[in-house]
């Protein structure tokens, strides 16, 4: 197979970023804007020289999935071949929600051999984002508040986005229009140069708090635009002078009105400051939350001491003090960790010391990044053997990484539980629950 060869494909999986995948002929071909259960004619637009994999562009259905829709909103391109400055956000919007569900179930049945059962819905197909991270991009004059197209730096427009609560949308129409009505120049990644990076919304359902993320100190953005800017109720700054992608910068400063929201998250009450974390769709997070504290079977665990690793802004700290004596959260992010009243430090280095200590919790849970918690943390956790480990993860693929080293080290997997977190995109929660040994805890 090269590139140029116009080939027709069955498609037959759906890989995490929301292509389309076939396999049947020895090849793993990734098709954008296809769905499994779907025959395409498509051109390769790419093979791989080392492995058996290519990349290539839809060109016609031949047989199309029966749940297929028009995409609901103008900027997006699922569903179709990637098209120039569309938002490649959702790429699984041209399908019925209930359809969206049944494949993302069956991908992780068939990548990696784990079945949630029915995933848990989320109660809201549109609006439900609460934190939104955009891009600015664009020119002085004429700026973009929006994304970069999946797997290129090309800006794609997001006015009006549909996932994101309204207030949000509503607020990062206004900043684009502010900051190319005061000719606030967007940073340009290809030289370094220019001022307003990335923006930052996050909302507790009415009220919006918005974090400017500029490149450097001597910020126009940061001066003019939160007298500007009249629907977040708050406005901060932040300074991210790397040339990588980390949108998270300095330590933020108030420049007007609120600096932090108060969130409810499974009754709990939480201050989410402009950096800190703020789960984007709270009402399905809090029901894993919930999970996340119980055994498989939704009754509390209860006991003399917990450890919660990954703790961010404590709601499952909270939950799990009502049933236990003591619990310890570990957490890395500064703010997060202030807010915790704990020092900032790696998973790895808390439970290193409270190993010396002679500590072994009843419970672990963990909530960690994209990445996992990776060997190091994996391998403490088996070192200390606590009876019960339970793990909320956003990666499937990071999940069994750490699984592999878990279940090597003496946990038995004994359930497994996916949330349809954020619809219209591939993306799915997971909560894990583990025991050591035996499992018969």
């Amino acid at each position: 197979m090269r590139a140029g060869d116009v080939v027709t494909v069955d498609l037959e999986l759906l890989s995490p970023e929301g292509d389309g995948l076939s396999e049947s002929s020895g090849i793993l071909i990734h098709v954008p804007g296809g769905y499994p259960g779907e025959r395409a004619e498509v051109r390769v637009e790419h093979a791989s020289r080392q492995a058996p994999r290519a990349h290539a562009r839809l060109l016609s259905l031949l047989q199309a999935h029966p749940a297929r829709r028009a995409p609901p909103c103008p900027h997006s391109d699922a569903g179709a071949a990637p098209r120039a400055g569309a938002c490649s956000g959702c790429p699984l919007q041209a399908l019925d929600v209930a359809a969206q569900r049944e494949l993302k179930r069956a991908a992780l049945v068939r990548r990696h051999g784990l079945d949630p059962g029915p995933l848990v819905a989320s109660p809201d197909e549109w609006g439900y984002r609460w934190s939104s991270k955009r891009v600015v991009t664009g020119t002085s004059g004429h700026v973009l508040v929006g994304s970069y197209h999946r797997g290129s730096h090309a800006p794609a427009a997001m006015d009006d986005c549909r996932v994101d609560h309204p207030a949000i949308a509503a607020a990062a129409r206004e900043l684009q229009a502010a900051a190319s009505a005061l000719a606030i120049e967007p940073y340009d990644e290809s030289t370094g140069a220019g001022d307003l990076r990335y923006a930052w919304f996050k909302t507790d359902g009415q009220d919006v708090l918005l974090t400017l993320i500029s490149a450097a100190r001597s910020s126009r953005a940061a001066e003019l635009l939160p007298e500007a800017l009249k629907l977040p109720a708050g406005v901060a700054w932040s300074v991210q002078a790397g040339r990588g992608n980390a949108v998270r910068g300095a330590l933020p400063v108030p420049l007007r009105g609120k600096s932090v929201l108060s969130v409810s998250l499974a009754g709990v009450p939480v201050d989410v400051g402009p950096l800190g974390f703020l789960q984007p769709n709270p009402r399905v997070a809090e029901l894993a939350y919930r999970d996340l504290v119980a055994d498989e079977h939704g009754e509390p665990h209860r006991g003399a001491l917990a450890f919660d690793l990954y703790a961010g802004a404590g709601v499952t700290t909270a939950l799990l003090r009502r049933e236990f004596a003591e619990v310890v959260p570990c957490e890395s992010y500064p703010e997060s960790a202030a807010a915790l009243g704990v020092p900032a430090e790696p998973a790895e280095v808390f439970l290193a010391r409270q190993q010396a200590s002679g500590r072994v919790p009843e419970l672990i849970v963990a909530n960690p990044p994209r990445g996992g918690m990776g060997p190091a943390v994996s391998a403490a956790l088996v070192q200390m053997a606590a009876p019960r480990l339970q793990i909320m993860s956003c990666s499937a693929d990071a999940l069994v990484r750490d699984l592999a080293v878990l279940q090597g080290g003496g946990y038995v997997l004994r359930r497994l539980r996916a949330y349809d977190t954020l619809p219209q995109t591939p993306h799915l929660e997971l909560v894990a629950w583990l025991s050591h040994g035996t499992g018969e805890v």
